[in-house]
């Protein structure tokens, strides 16, 4: 290091230099000590989600009917419900269910976690998808099902899925 940098700037320099080779960015301004920030704490929310406020959403609104169409704040359908939990939980989804399938990562039934999406289809592929539902966990999750009922807490045994979803990284 040039000997002309004070101390605590070669301090500094030498800090965000290891933290860099170890992936962590540094953020530092005059004045201030640097600071470590872990990978992917800054970026798009979309990268690293927390389901617990998109559920929690979903959750709040069990009772509320379904219209189809419906993106709340009282009225769903199932893409809406879901589209608009995930938002509140910082995540940008596409309005459709089809397209909330191809934007999520394909994961297996015994993988599925709290948050994850869950999506029926016609025929087995994105084409088809017609309906999607946020799991809670234990067979069960929260859905906006279709005319004339409310966004209720539905199970596997009510009405099975075979397609699965996580938001977030692909």
């Amino acid at each position: 290091m040039p000997e002309d940098i004070p101390e605590t700037g070669r301090r500094r320099a030498l800090c965000g230099a290891l933290l860099a080779l170890m992936g962590t960015a540094v953020i530092a301004t005059p004045g201030a000590a640097a600071a470590a920030v872990r990978p992917g704490a800054g970026v798009a929310a979309s990268a690293r989600p927390r389901p617990g406020p998109a559920v929690n959403y979903a959750l709040r609104h069990v009772g509320d009917p379904y219209v189809y169409g419906g993106t709340g704040p009282r009225r769903w359908d199932c893409s809406g419900l879901v589209q608009q939990a995930y938002r509140r939980a910082g995540v940008r989804l596409p309005r459709l269910a089809a397209d909330q399938y191809r934007a999520t990562r394909r994961i297996p039934r015994a993988s599925l976690r709290r948050g994850d999406l869950v999506f029926w289809s016609s025929d087995g592929a994105a084409s088809g998808v017609h309906h999607v539902a946020i799991y809670l966990g234990g067979g069960r999750y929260v859905e906006a099902a279709h005319g004339g009922t409310r966004v209720r807490v539905s199970s596997f045994k009510r009405y099975d899925a075979h397609m699965y979803g996580r938001v977030g990284k692909k």
